[in-house]
């Protein structure tokens, strides 16, 4: 009597797990394919051992994240592992498109396990399924030459594109059509061989973010970027950068935040209506005169801005510095038709008057008066 149920209930559980086993097998694709997207890649590849059915599932992912510090360990032998497992993937993908790549190399390579070849070979794979969304971040010291961006800057599929630690040669002219977001970080630009006007012309005209840090253009006179959509600029240096010396130019007639933090690098011109909110820190690096960093916050400060912070950092004597700074080109202080919020650190009271007298608007208080005397 107690065997015989015992074996009712084992031949219940046997049923009620191969109705789950059929409950995950008969799964719509659109599901399956709902569910692979939230995993990883190297846990939507392990979902190959749940069935049958699933064996081949993966390969049809529209998300690939690759990330070396999660996947393998610090061993040799893991880190080609690594590249292996990118390879192995790419070669059997089935997807049609892409909707995201991301690849995240934080660890310690040599040219053994890794090159300019491997990079190159997993971008093109990606650009050709039209992929809307990439990210690569390579480790400092892992900078490397990537030839495939003269396709990826023709990939029209692409929205969002974030690069961290690449080097790249731009044809004289670039248009990305769906692009919506660009973030560069220690990256290097030259120009093509051919380009003899050393100039860069980018059309983006769907762009809304731009954000740089420690971007170097290399041989680069001037950049013109056409971006009627731009709604914010973000541009940063930090005090080891090794600084530029390039003309970039953005035609953004809906630019509503500017920021800029860091030494007098590049020339920024921005030729923009008007700006909601700018956002300036200026780090005084000794090499610069005083004339020459006047001219560059005044261009900055062209932007008609309705709240402004501006801030100046470097000199012992810096508030001294800063006004002397500006009286240099109290003329070409721009009108502040729109300006109803300051806020100052470190700039005295002759430049505070020259910006109150060109802001009727100005309503909030204003913060960070030196004591300078005169």
């Amino acid at each position: 009597m107690a065997s015989s149920s015992v074996d009712a209930i084992d031949r219940r559980k046997h049923k009620l797990s191969s109705k789950g086993q059929d409950l995950i097998s008969n799964l719509p694709d659109h599901i399956i394919g709902y569910i692979l997207y939230f995993l990883s890649t190297k846990e939507a590849v392990r979902t190959s051992v749940l069935s049958k059915k699933w064996i081949y599932l993966w390969k049809f992912i529209t998300k690939l994240d690759f990330d070396d510090k999660n996947h393998f360990s610090l061993n040799k032998i893991r880190k080609k592992g690594f590249v292996d497992f990118v390879d192995r993937v790419l070669l059997h993908l089935n997807s049609a498109h892409i909707q995201s790549f991301s690849l995240k190399m934080s660890e310690e390579y040599n040219y053994f396990y890794i090159n300019s070849f491997n990079i190159n070979k997993w971008i093109s794979v990606v650009v050709n399924l039209r992929v809307r969304n990439l990210c690569i971040y390579l480790k400092k010291g892992l900078e490397i030459q990537l030839v495939s961006f003269d396709a990826l800057f023709k990939c029209q599929s692409l929205e969002e594109l974030v690069l961290n630690g690449c080097a790249f040669t731009l044809p004289s002219f670039v248009c990305l059509s769906s692009l919506t977001i660009l973030k560069l970080s220690r990256i290097t630009i030259t120009c093509d061989s051919s380009n003899e006007s050393k100039t860069l012309a980018l059309n983006f005209p769907a762009l809304r973010k731009y954000e740089t840090l420690d971007c170097t253009f290399l041989n680069v006179k001037s950049v013109t970027l056409q971006v009627p959509l731009l709604e914010v600029v973000s541009i940063s240096y930090d005090p080891f950068y090794h600084k530029s010396h390039c003309e970039i130019k953005f035609y953004a007639t809906r630019l509503a935040k500017f920021c800029y933090s860091g030494y007098m690098s590049d020339t920024i011109l921005l030729e923009a209506h008007s700006v909601a909110f700018a956002d300036i820190a200026l780090y005084d690096d000794n090499e610069k005169s005083l004339q020459e960093i006047g001219i560059f916050v005044c261009k900055l400060l062209s932007i008609n801005p309705e709240s402004l912070k501006l801030q100046m950092f470097g000199r012992t004597l810096q508030s001294v510095m800063f006004v002397r700074i500006l009286n240099h080109s109290f003329e070409d202080i721009p009108p502040f038709g729109r300006l109803s919020h300051l806020e100052l650190n470190s700039v005295g009271c002759k430049y505070l008057l020259a910006i109150l007298l060109q802001s009727p608007c100005l309503e909030t208080n204003f913060t960070g008066l030196s004591r300078e005397t005169f």
